[in-house]
């Protein structure tokens, strides 16, 4: 398998940031590899279910709950401050509006596997070919092959050869391990459960083993002081249960002995040359925003049935299924750079050899950004699938989102409550699914964004007294659509009731790209069954629709007879004001009509409208308060110093750098036409805020800069992107961990999934359009450190497949496809062809050496 698709070590990881992510959408695992204390090697393998979440439904229902009356007064005062320039008071009466928090991402359990030389081993006790503690031997690997999501472990132990293998397979959903030695006397082997949940019960016996939990009824966040609650009313939190089952051609060992001394209910065996473990988890979960049913019992019964099931299977059988099933998804893109051939290597040791280069990682190692891609794509596809059809899941729920760390978390709480943040980061982990042929794992963001529209309507009529639906900043499993802060936190991310409407930009992308249906499984998946009126009319209509309503009435008339939005917050920046009284320099984060709040109601009206006249609704209410809004919307400007204006006052900017850059949502995701002077705007406002930022900043940055064809700016932020975390450096630098998880810092996989996107549209761009036609742009924003490769099924709207080769800079050939008649436009530099797509006739373009000319004029009609 070329590197490329490969991580590898040459040690077990000592922390969780150098551990290899396992995951089917459900179940996910951190691999650490073994790791060796005296004469035993323990392999953990931390686990997490996607459905492990503390709380439940009742918990967006707690104190406070504000009556109508209460709500008016808070937004009116604080309008009226705004009003009057008193931008701290503003801030300070929105306060009041806050509720509590979000529910947190839990860490589930964990699984250990230890192994030592049997006692009939003449060699136990002895360390062969240079063991030493920590690692078992000098010919130590670990590694993890992400076109077949399949984990390996191998060294000596006392001479002998041990292999570990991992996968998790989607159907059943069960986290299969493998051990193979070649000692002729085999070896010890003991697996053990544990959980930093509350254990109900532990069970074990004749080759199986299980715990039962207890989640907790709250988990607040760090900054609210972490605090982790349990309760006796069961309705208030989830139960669950791990439970693991094996088969081996050892003796088994009669009660605890050995390495699971000390803990009820383990599994031990001796003389043991191949074993295999089956493990998966369950809980009570009934689905988004759904009341959980069960008990713990009835989970433990219900995830030993799942684990019979696979062993009745076999791992064969399994693995074949699993390796088909990912390969689906891994395979439906790839893009590739023409690099010197590379020996294997530990993964980490390159990452920081290619920093050490004068000119920049990729200047050293291009390799490196097709890894990332690959890897950004594994970790949507693990983090991010819908249960199948048929299976227990399939009939209860469609899947839960990736979350701030995708499926994967070790901590209780975790950073940020590891939750759905809906001001940016939720988004960018799906901004790379259309573009490279992952649509089918969008699905269960929709499942959210369908929860959402029940509770955010009892949001938006108890805080705004509006129709529709609103989300704030923070989201969970239960759809909690509150604004936060415990009448505590700054406005400037504790009120912000715009989610739902950048949300639903992701139902509008999947009928621009016509995508796939996001509910197909391996079995039924086929690229024709996407049903894009069906779509438009069940799903994106009253999504789009009731963001529409809510906006409606958050729009306030201004003197002028424009419409706005107040207060109004960008998200997690301030300005600069001066007190009404003092004149002193203060910080605000309410004023009137950020650009974002404009930008995003603009869309969803005009989103709308085209679904409006596509299915015959014209005459919608909605619809036509909505058509007759938009005109009233102040269109987006250039202000100080040439910069796009992120407030429609234009105050002065607290924090330049700030590494939120949410009034460019015009440029992206959005679709604005940029005219030169807008265009001007976004690159001076980009150039104010600087290079510098977080992970996932970096990727928006580098998105922002392919859209604006910058390619030299994007190489510089992909210098920044690539960075090593091992290398300290102060504030809020992004870069990556050695496990190549995208540091916020902390990790947040934003920054991973959202670089997917951005090498795409570096690449790839199909936003623009003329005269009705989808213009697909061929490498608008090529970085100079990736002079040749080729890409293959990159998805462009509406519906093409994009094959692309070149060579020394420049494209050499193209090659487009769609599933449906299409006419669009194609652009290389300044040459413009149109093409006539038919189903199953590919137009192939080619290009000359020279960028500006292609090989038939700029006006070739192709088809």
């Amino acid at each position: 398998m070329p590197p490329e698709h490969l991580l590898a070590y040459d040690a077990p990881a000592a922390r969780w940031l150098e551990a290899l992510p396992l995951g089917n959408g459900r179940l996910g695992a951190m691999v650490f590899g073994g790791s060796q204390a005296d004469a035993d090697v323990e392999h953990r393998f931390q686990l997490n279910d996607s459905s492990a979440w503390s709380g439940s439904p009742h918990s967006q229902d707690r104190e406070p709950v504000f009556s109508r009356e209460e709500a008016d007064r808070i937004l009116t005062e604080s309008r009226r401050l705004i009003g009057a320039g008193d931008f701290a008071g503003a801030a300070g009466t929105l306060k009041s509006l806050q509720h509590r928090h979000s529910q947190a991402y839990l860490p589930f359990a964990d699984l250990y596997l230890t192994a030592s030389a049997t006692a009939a081993n003449p060699a136990a006790g002895e360390r062969g070919d240079g063991g030493a503690p920590g690692q078992p031997s000098s010919g130590y690997h670990r590694g993890l092959d992400l076109a077949r999501a399949l984990n390996t472990n191998t060294y000596l132990l006392d001479g002998h050869a041990v292999r570990v293998e991992a996968f998790i397979s989607h159907d059943p959903s069960v986290l299969v391990v493998s051990l193979r030695t070649d000692a002729p006397q085999g070896l010890d082997l003991a697996i053990r459960l544990d959980s930093p949940l509350r254990i109900l019960r532990r069970s074990g016996g004749e080759g199986s083993l299980s715990l039962q939990l207890k989640m907790p009824s709250d988990a607040a966040p760090a900054h609210d002081g972490g605090v982790v609650e349990y309760s006796e009313d069961d309705s208030l939190s989830m139960q669950g249960a791990v439970a693991a089952t094996w088969e081996h051609d050892g003796r088994p060992v009669q009660g605890p002995a050995g390495p699971v001394s000390g803990h009820d209910d383990g599994l031990a065996a001796t003389g043991v040359r191949r074993a295999d473990i089956y493990l998966t988890t369950e809980t009570t979960f009934a689905g988004l925003a759904r009341q959980p049913r069960g008990t713990a019992a009835t989970a433990a019964a219900a995830a030993r049935a799942v684990v019979d099931q696979a062993r009745a299977s076999g791992r064969k059988l399994l693995l074949d299924r699993h390796g088909e099933s990912h390969s689906r998804l891994y395979g439906a893109a790839l893009v590739e750079f023409d690099v010197p051939v590379r020996e294997g290597g530990d993964t980490g040791r390159r990452l920081l050899a290619a920093n050490a280069h004068p000119g920049g990682p990729l200047a050293a190692d291009p390799g490196l950004a097709a890894l990332l891609f690959n890897y950004g794509r594994y970790l949507l596809i693990s983090s991010s699938r819908s249960a199948p059809a048929g299976s227990r899941q399939g009939t209860a729920w469609r899947g839960v989102p990736a979350n701030l760390q995708g499926i994967w978390n070790a901590e209780l709480p975790a950073p940020w409550s590891s939750n759905y943040t809906t001001n940016i980061n939720l988004q960018m982990n799906y901004w790379g699914a259309e573009p490279t042929g992952l649509a089918e794992c969008v699905g269960p963001l929709f499942a959210l964004i369908e929860a959402m529209q029940g509770t955010g309507a009892e949001v938006a009529r108890e805080y705004y007294g509006a129709r529709g639906w609103a989300v704030h900043h923070n989201s969970d499993l239960w759809a909690y659509a509150k604004p936060v802060g415990h009448g505590a936190h700054s406005p400037e991310w504790a009120y912000w009731p715009m989610a739902g409407l950048w949300l639903v930009r992701h139902l509008w992308e999947h009928l621009q790209f016509g995508s796939t249906d996001s509910s197909a499984d391996a079995d039924t998946f086929a690229p024709d069954t996407f049903d894009p009126d069906s779509f438009a009319r069940s799903t994106a209509w009253p999504a789009i629709r009731g963001a529409a309503e809510f906006a409606l009435d958050l729009l306030v008339d201004f003197p002028d007879g424009s419409l706005g939005t107040s207060p109004s917050t960008s998200p997690e920046n301030t300005f600069a004001a001066a007190h009404p009284s003092t004149g002193t320099r203060v910080q605000g984060s309410a004023a009137r009509s950020a650009t974002m709040d404009l930008t995003l109601i603009g869309d969803v009206f005009r989103m709308l409208d085209a679904l409006a006249g596509r299915l015959g609704l014209e005459d919608d209410p909605v619809a036509s308060a909505a058509r007759s809004a938009l005109p009233r919307l102040p269109a987006p400007a250039p202000g100080r110093g040439g910069k796009l204006r992120e407030w429609l006052d234009d105050p002065e900017e607290w924090e330049p750098g700030h590494r939120h850059v949410s009034h460019l949502y015009l440029a992206y995701p959005g679709d604005t036409p940029l005219t030169p002077g807008l265009e001007a705007a976004v690159r001076a406002s980009l150039d104010g805020r600087g290079d510098e930022a977080t992970g996932w900043s970096l990727a928006w940055k580098i998105l922002l800069r392919a859209r604006l064809r910058q390619a030299g700016k994007v190489s510089d932020l992909l210098r920044l992107y690539f960075r090593d975390m091992e290398t300290p450096r102060g504030g809020q630098s992004g870069g990556l961990y050695p496990n190549l998880f995208g540091a916020h810092p902390p990790f947040q996989i934003d920054g991973n999934l959202g670089y997917v996107a951005a090498l795409a549209e570096c690449l790839v761009q199909s936003h623009r359009t003329v005269d009705g036609l989808h213009e697909i742009e061929l490498l608008p924003a090529l970085p100079s450190e990736l002079p040749a490769g080729r890409a293959g099924r990159l998805r462009a709207r509406p519906g093409v497949d994009v094959d692309l080769d070149w060579r020394d800079g420049l494209l050499v050939q193209a090659t487009l496809a769609a599933r449906k008649p299409v006419k669009v436009l194609v652009r290389y530099g300044p040459g413009v062809r149109e093409a006539h797509l038919e189903p199953g006739k590919p137009a192939v373009l080619t290009y000359s050496a020279h960028r500006s000319a292609p090989r038939s004029a700029p006006t070739d009609r192709i088809g």
